[in-house]
């Protein structure tokens, strides 16, 4: 199974191998060359290679600070690659970052009717995102084979350096009882002693989320969280 928060970071690895921390100014002066290289591949129809260079000019405007209408567009851009291949939900997910902006509001609309018309959801089993910043997502993935639901979860966290540095990193995989939309994950690292590596993490599944909450350490990297709210993408 391919992982989404795998795939966002070596999506980014290109730009942060060729980023000079020490000198911040030079890699913010790239941003508008990633939107333009963006702009060219959307309109020659290529949306995966638009999305990499758009997902480039959102973690780069959060580092730089352009303003709250710069990185908006810059969401709305990786939104409308998705809206152009039929993934909704994903075109969703980023634009709900800022829903309130006006560019989020109108493709939210324009996408309204298409989003009504997808069939409900069977049970649990999905993709759920959570934006953890910098263009990068934190996801949980549930899985159902031989009546048994399978977890996958990858958490990032990218800091003030996520772009120089790369993210911090958490995951957790296992079997998992669900019913009644809800369940409840153990893990338990085999030999410890103590709490480190140790949690509970509590799942309700919504229409269109997934809700959590954590009890314990799970021992993750600095400020990877496995709770909150995720929204459904597949």
């Amino acid at each position: 199974m391919i992982r989404v928060a795998l795939l966002t970071v070596l999506a980014l690895m290109s730009s942060v191998a060729v980023a000079d921390q020490d000198h911040p100014e030079v890699d913010c002066a790239k941003i508008k060359n990633y939107a333009a290289a963006g702009d060219r591949a959307y309109k020659a129809g290529q949306y995966e290679k638009a999305r990499d260079s758009y997902t480039d000019q959102v973690g780069w405007s959060e580092t730089c600070e352009l303003s709250e209408a710069a990185i908006a567009t810059a969401y709305n851009n990786v939104a409308l690659t998705w809206i152009r291949q039929g993934e909704y939900l994903k075109a969703r997910a980023w634009l709900m970052i800022k829903k309130d902006h006006p560019r989020s509001q109108y493709n939210l609309n324009l996408i309204k009717d298409k989003l009504a018309a997808l069939p409900a959801p069977a049970g649990p089993a999905g993709e759920f995102w959570q934006y953890a910043g910098r263009g990068m997502w934190s996801s949980y993935s549930i899985s159902k084979k031989s009546g048994k639901y399978h977890l996958i979860f990858d958490g990032l966290y990218p800091g003030l350096m996520g772009m120089y540095n790369g993210p911090n990193m958490g995951s957790l995989e296992g079997d998992v009882i669900i019913a009644n939309n809800k369940g409840v994950f153990h893990q338990q690292e085999e030999g410890s002693t103590d709490e480190f590596g140790n949690c509970e993490v509590s799942m309700n599944f919504g229409a269109d989320t997934l809700t959590t909450s954590v009890k314990g350490d799970c021992g993750f990297g600095h400020n990877v969280s496995a709770e909150g709210e995720y929204l459904r993408v597949k």
